[in-house]
């Protein structure tokens, strides 16, 4: 071969390792998941998106190397091409894998392994313990949490809101946004095999200091964009909204969302006020929380149970009627075990509100995920316990029924094995 058909033949080579390239990366970078969402002792939902193209696609669950479910799914364009997966029949307490082919090919994209399992959840309300992480304000970024969290054999994993910061209610950057959240390694690998759910806060339901009146429009296209790329039971009223529950015997989660419906109807507890969560999610939570069995009950949201002492009006201070009215209810009707969660104002906090609903109410705040701290929200409140102005912050919540008293552990976590504060209640 001459120089000349030499230079030729290496360009040529050279552009199609390039093309190769440019084509490997592109696909990667449409691929999310798969994910697991939520689970309870029966049943598991699922989501995988294997390209940006409609694919006909066999969910296979495994138990001891045996297929006992199958599930198809095609996740169209209107879904921006996620398939979801609703397994049921499944056996509690029970550790299954699972394997994802394309139904017409009978090509195998997920391989039936251990990074790719999930556990039913057992139901008993004691002789076991669960434990939960929540964490809310996560970037798109490296950070240490997500295999640290692994690290920890959690059962469940929350994200608390603003996970990830989208701030704009534009349909394909919403999607966008959340495409490139959930394909972080470190959160791709955990949330293949660690149930991955949550709630909204107000940068990923669309605007800073955002409810559902000054996004009436535009939520429903960020709602949209969740739903696509969660994995949960229930969204809210199934049209409305992205509140739902998950028990897993020791402990029940209560997602909250404050944000779909406040500001656009009266509330249900005061008819010359604005409501918070609406009538349905009212009701709702009600009676999910009366019919709890749970030893100890989350009440989750992405704001905070306190005034936040700013000029922002999302925290439940600004609805402090409905705040109370639960409150009041879980005194009056004697629901024990309860904790509230939030997160949001970029510190993390420890309140305790002595004998509020009849015994001492624990009130934890958990964030930020990022390093950004916002020192001026770390305000004086006559309940506080305890807070930290730093980054990098989650929680893990342990419900323990061995011993003859229930116990719940809550530990302020950093990654590198940091317990920031422990609280035994």
């Amino acid at each position: 071969m001459n120089t000349h058909r030499l230079r030729q033949f290496l360009i040529i080579y050279s552009l199609g390792l390039v093309t190769i390239a440019c084509h490997s990366t592109s696909r990667a970078n449409e691929v999310v998941g798969p994910l697991v969402g939520s689970v309870d002792s029966t049943s598991a939902q699922l989501l995988y998106r294997p390209s940006a193209s409609e694919q006909p696609l066999q969910l296979s669950v495994l138990l001891d190397g045996k297929v006992v479910e199958q599930v198809t799914s095609t996740g169209g364009e209107d879904d921006d091409f996620v398939a979801k997966f609703s397994v049921a029949n499944l056996h509690p307490n029970t550790h299954y894998h699972y394997r994802i082919d394309n139904a017409e090919t009978q090509e195998t994209l997920i391989t039936a392994d251990e990074t790719h399992s999930f556990h039913t959840a057992n139901l008993a309300r004691n002789a076991q313990s669960v434990s939960v992480g929540f964490v809310s304000c996560v970037d798109i970024e490296p950070n240490g949490i997500w295999k640290e969290m692994q690290s920890l054999d959690l059962d469940m994993v929350c994200l608390m809101g603003d996970t990830p910061y989208i701030d704009t209610t534009d349909l394909a950057k919403v999607r966008s946004r959340h495409r490139k959240f959930l394909q972080m390694p470190d959160l791709a690998e955990l949330s293949a095999n660690t149930p991955t759910v949550g709630t909204w806060d107000d940068h990923d339901f669309g605007r800073n200091n955002g409810n559902g009146r000054n996004l009436m429009d535009g939520k429903i296209d960020t709602r949209r964009g969740f739903v696509n790329y969660r994995a949960h039971s229930q969204f809210g009223t199934g049209m409305e909204g992205v509140y739902h529950h998950a028990d897993l015997g020791m402990i029940e989660v209560f997602f909250l969302d404050p944000r779909y419906f406040s500001q656009t109807e009266p509330s249900p507890v005061d008819a010359s006020q604005p409501t918070c969560f609406g009538s349905e999610q009212w009701e709702w939570l009600l009676a999910e929380l009366r019919d709890s069995k749970a030893p100890f009950k989350v009440l989750a949201l992405g704001a905070i149970w306190e005034d936040k002492k700013n000029k922002e009006t999302d925290d439940m201070f600004t609805y402090w009627y409905e705040r109370d009215a639960i409150f009041d209810v879980i005194k009056n009707e004697n629901i024990d075990g309860v904790v509230l969660l939030g997160g949001d104002i970029h510190v993390a906090r420890h309140l305790v509100h002595p004998q509020r609903v009849g015994y001492d109410l624990h009130d934890f705040v958990i964030s930020p995920g990022h390093k950004r701290t916002i020192t001026e929200l770390d305000v004086y409140h006559p309940s506080l316990e305890w807070s930290l102005v730093e980054g990098w912050q989650f929680l893990t919540l342990k419900a323990d029924g061995t011993h003859d008293v229930p116990t719940l552990t809550a530990e302020f976590r950093q990654p590198d094995g940091i317990v920031n504060r422990k609280v035994e209640l």
